[in-house]
């Protein structure tokens, strides 16, 4: 696969505009705190420019950071457990100094349990250690760089579907094929955007679904057949008045309780 080109205001990281990147920005770091193993390189991450991302591995364990945000100034960390399993801790800060202290505590031995208790940053999941009012564009940014630590939809809609502005705000969620754009980041999911659903023909169909929370709305297609871009375009247009942004956390309100019908008579 080819590496992804990310560009990143030097402004936000002064660090990374030298040679060797990210990596070398760490290893200068480490050195600057006195760390002798700060010497030892960083080495790439597979399909990422070396200016933005880098990793390290401990036997089948991996530590990565990633500077990838060109919104805000934000180092993300993945550190995968000893099996290799991916989702061991994940973490975002925005000094690089936490970043070579956590990576220094790794290094050394430190379990993911331990590293959790020492650094309350860290989180069990990528969403999870999103900062505040960013897990939506933190979805966004994994999903688009196809990150295996997050669920991942077809690629050519996840990009159309982002390069309509007004479904940024929405919660990227695809599974089992289909796409579909919440008004929440968390169980209970609210959706009221139509969703794309896949087609046997290799394109898209777009779906507006009964929610609990609109019963009298009966679900319909809205367009058949359509391309990644085509199908974007039509959600889009069809965004209930009102919508989004999505709220962060489960919906907060019930869905209307059904009014019991009155019992025939015998």
């Amino acid at each position: 696969m080819p590496e992804r080109s990310i560009e990143v205001p030097p402004e936000l990281y002064p660090e990374l505009a030298v040679p060797g990147g990210l990596g070398e920005a760490l290893a200068r770091e480490a050195v600057r705190r006195g760390r002798g193993r700060g010497a030892e390189p960083l080495d790439p991450v597979e399909r990422y420019d070396p200016a933005v991302a880098a990793c390290c591995a401990r036997g089948e364990a991996r530590f990565a950071v990633f500077a990838t945000n060109a919104d805000e100034r934000e180092f993300r960390i993945e550190i995968s457990a000893d099996s290799g399993w991916l989702w061991g801790a994940f973490g975002s800060t925005d000094d690089l100094a936490v970043v070579d202290a956590i990576l220094h505590a790794w290094r050394e031995g430190a379990s993911i349990e331990q590293l959790r208790r020492d650094w309350t940053l860290l989180a069990a999941s990528p969403l999870e250690a999103a900062p505040p009012g960013r897990v939506v564009s933190t979805a966004w940014r994994l999903t688009l760089e196809r990150s295996p630590v997050i669920r991942l939809g077809d690629a050519e809609l996840a990009e159309a579907l982002y390069a309509q502005p007004a479904l940024r705000v929405f919660f990227p969620f695809p599974s089992h094929g289909e796409f579909s754009l919440l008004s929440s980041t968390a169980d209970p999911f609210y959706e009221e955007v139509p969703r794309a659903v896949p087609t046997e023909c290799g394109r898209w169909d777009v779906v507006l679904l009964r929610s609990p929370w609109s019963p009298h709305i009966p679900s319909r297609v809205l367009g058949s057949r359509l391309g990644a871009r085509e199908a974007a375009a039509l959600i889009a247009a069809n965004i209930p008045p009102g919508s989004g942004p999505a709220i962060e956390g489960g919906w907060p309100q019930p869905p209307p309780q059904r009014q019991p019908q009155p019992s025939r008579p015998q």
